[in-house]
């Protein structure tokens, strides 16, 4: 996407967002995530995710002009991506961001009425600063309605993903047909982060273990060898075009599979199928994870997920998550995950596959191509 278009987009999610302003009579909406930042403004401010308490706000007044207020060390780096050329600042350790905000929004005249703010996404202590400096104005959590215009992707969204999962993908797979039985969980992960960022990716996380390890739900490479007969798996992903993220999982095998081993395959390829399946524009999202749940049950194995997918954009887990709660129908346009996962305590095993896909006009259409088989690593 070049800057014409990010800028057009911009526009457009701007105006969905005033919509929700008119809808409940907000006087200004105040986003403060990095997620939410950097959609209505088009930054990659990276130090809001490492940097929790260095807040960074993006406004969108009722007349619809949007502005910025951002800590000093990130204004030169920020208005290089935005279109947004009303950015104010305030100085590290001098300032406090929440208050510089309620001062930025009384200089406007906002000094009653209802804003609407992320409360999920700011820290209890900033939220408590806004309501002393601002003591007539109500604050309104619109987080759920900014979660929901995220949620359907634009056409250059959804090819962004697509790239960026299958080049994930693809780092996997070079990485897996250069591996060899005794190399270190650590020089393996090695290997596919650097294809990764190769291309064209930043290192975002990863999960990687193999044998009884891999049983940990958010394990990490360590020295030990990959040895004959072992499961692995690896959950990773990586930022592409400054914002999108990539989240994909892979089970493989050191040496060949048992017919055991692939059975256990089979039938977790096809519990994922079962969730793809369901997914069509108008249905909760609940219908995928119970369709996944009732393929585990046909399966006659062991089902202890609490959501069983979720949507992929510039942040890592957006709505609608799949679980058993959510009724959000689903939309042409959303982009979710499908990864079911099984543990096998008893074979010292765990199986976990990740793939990605677009609800479409019809149905849905996959941006990767679901694993058929385990992926083996050879002498």
């Amino acid at each position: 996407m070049n800057v014409v278009e990010r800028s057009a987009s911009r526009v457009d999610q701007r105006a969905k967002l005033a919509a929700v302003m008119e809808e409940l009579d907000l006087v200004a909406a105040v986003i403060c995530s990095y997620q939410g930042v950097s959609y209505f403004a088009g930054t990659s401010i990276i130090t809001q995710v490492a940097l929790p308490d260095r807040l960074e706000f993006f406004i969108l007044f009722n007349d619809s002009s949007p502005a910025l207020l951002l800590c000093n060390i990130e204004t030169g780096m920020a208005k290089s991506q935005t279109d947004i050329t009303d950015v104010s600042e305030y100085v590290e350790f001098v300032d406090v961001p929440a208050i510089a905000l309620a001062k930025l929004l009384t200089e406007r005249g906002i000094v009653s009425g209802r804003i609407g703010i992320e409360t999920r996404r700011l820290h209890a202590e900033a939220y408590e600063d806004i309501k002393t400096a601002l003591p007539d104005v109500e604050l309104v959590g619109i987080d759920q309605k900014i979660e929901d215009l995220q949620s359907v992707k634009t056409a250059s969204e959804v090819d962004m993903l697509r790239h960026a999962a299958q080049s994930t993908l693809d780092a996997l797979l070079d990485s897996a047909a250069k591996a060899k039985p005794g190399d270190t969980e650590l020089g393996f992960c090695a290997e596919v982060s650097g294809r990764l960022m190769a291309n064209g990716g930043i290192f975002g996380f990863m999960v990687f273990g193999a044998g009884p390890r891999a049983i940990g739900a958010h394990v990490e490479a360590t020295t030990s060898p990959l040895r004959e007969g072992e499961i692995w798996r690896i959950d990773f992903g990586a930022r592409f075009f400054d914002v999108i993220n990539s989240d994909l999982a892979r089970v493989g095998v050191v040496g060949e599979p048992s017919s055991e081993q692939r059975e256990i395959f089979a039938a977790l390829h096809a519990i994922q199928s079962a969730g793809f399946d369901a997914m069509e524009p108008g249905r909760p999202a609940l219908d995928v994870f119970a369709a996944v749940k009732r393929e585990y049950e046909q399966q006659g194995l062991p089902f202890m997920m609490p959501h069983v997918g979720h949507g992929l954009g510039i942040g890592l887990h957006e709505s609608p998550i799949l679980e058993p709660g959510n009724a959000t129908p689903l939309a042409a346009g959303m982009v979710l995950n499908v990864e079911p996962m099984l543990v096998l305590p008893d074979r010292g095993e765990c199986y976990h596959t990740e793939d990605l896909a677009v609800v479409t006009a019809d149905g849905h259409e996959l941006l990767t191509q679901p694993q058929e088989e385990l992926i083996s690593i050879h002498a």
